[in-house]
């Protein structure tokens, strides 16, 4: 039986491109009315439609309660959050600076943050909710040249943990997806030899082949159904079997 999200308010940041807009396609179809966050209307508007696209930097405290706002009061809740807004620029431990360190922070661990802290109250409100946090594989196989990012991820799966524990009294869910090497535009452009990075991957993964984010969606749009009902607290990885663990 296919998934439905009929009628369900969800919301989606970093929604202007790769996973982000692979999911805003993917619930669109399955019924949802789709609010895609984005860093500039102006460049995403039409490429999101006919999801709602609203401006949402999520290391602004401001943009993001206006953000929440502005969908409750179009459409009277939220139902899903999924927290896909990140970056993943790559750079050694030792060359690292504080402010290269914050920035990551800021952005993958703290703006998810940001938007629970903004949407909670509404949740609670409604007595229910989903949150999803994206994470990755990159955590179980602590690669290199990213120890700001994999620090950031880590933190997901805390607050993860914690939010489902402290907020499953109020019927809101929980839960993390660890999502292995997907092919989005912003791989193309950090690897542009594509052939050769299918080659490593598939001597990696379990399966070969890639992801895509039309081919991850269906595990979105499950833990945000009524299909998951039962299922909080948890970390889902999707990899296509490169880790075990």
């Amino acid at each position: 039986m296919a998934i439905e999200l009929k009628d369900l308010v969800c919301v989606v940041t970093g929604a202007g491109e790769g996973v982000g807009h692979g999911i805003v396609r993917g619930f669109l179809k399955r019924g949802a009315r789709v609010v895609a966050g984005v860093l500039s209307l102006e460049n995403s508007t039409a490429a999101v439609a006919p999801a709602l696209a609203v401006k949402m930097d999520v290391t602004r405290t401001d943009e993001v309660k206006r953000a929440v706002d502005d969908i409750i009061a179009r459409h009277g809740r939220i139902d899903v959050w999924i927290n896909n807004a990140g970056i993943y620029p790559r750079l050694p431990a030792d060359e690292m600076t504080w402010s290269e360190w914050r920035r990551i922070l800021d952005t993958n661990l703290d703006g998810a943050w940001r938007c629970c802290e903004a949407v909670i109250p509404q949740m609670k409100r409604q007595q229910g909710g989903v949150i999803i946090n994206v994470g990755s594989v990159t955590l179980r196989l602590g690669m290199a040249n990213l120890t700001h990012y994999l620090a950031s991820k880590g933190g997901l799966v805390g607050l993860t943990r914690g939010l489902a524990r402290d907020l499953g009294k109020y019927g809101i869910r929980a839960n993390c997806v660890h999502l292995g090497a997907i092919q989005t535009e912003g791989e193309m452009r950090l690897f542009p030899d594509q052939d050769n990075l299918r080659r490593i991957l598939d001597e990696k993964q379990s399966m070969p082949g890639r992801q895509t984010p039309d081919t991850i969606e269906p595990v979105f749009a499950f833990l945000a159904s009524a299909d998951s009902r039962d299922v909080t607290g948890q970390c889902l990885t999707v990899d296509r079997g490169w880790s075990h663990d």
